[in-house]
């Protein structure tokens, strides 16, 4: 049993000490790291939910977002678990950890564990 909390205990220490060294943006600005992995942050404009992927637009709406995170389907419940509905915080300020990357012409960082999105205290 004190094994399985060492082992929890250390991966999550090193998981927050891997992004303690991601430089912090605001999500307007993440066109500058493309390729790279940063925590950017800002205000949720909007939630689309499609049968296999939910986007969370930040900033502004789609088409005109800043940034969008991406979160699979499969992945979803475990933010629903630790946010509730996330759609009742659209205009809340979050951060999201990871690396930007270009889809098509927008750009997204892609979630899967809710410890890397993070609900800013106003």
């Amino acid at each position: 049993m004190w094994n399985k909390v060492a082992a929890i205990s250390s991966a999550l220490l090193l998981s927050s000490l891997a992004t303690a060294a991601d430089p912090r943006i605001e999500a307007s600005k993440a066109n500058l790291y493309v390729g790279k992995s940063v925590m950017a942050c800002g205000t949720l404009a909007e939630i689309n939910h499609l049968p296999n992927r939910h986007y969370m637009n930040f900033d502004r709406k789609y088409p005109n977002q800043s940034l969008t995170a991406l979160i699979w389907n499969k992945d979803y419940r475990w933010f629903e678990n630790r946010y509730g509905k996330i759609d009742n915080y659209v205009g809340s300020r979050f951060c999201v950890i990871g690396k930007v990357a270009q889809n098509q012409n927008y750009l997204q960082i892609n979630v899967t564990n809710p410890q890397f999105l993070k609900l800013m205290a106003d």
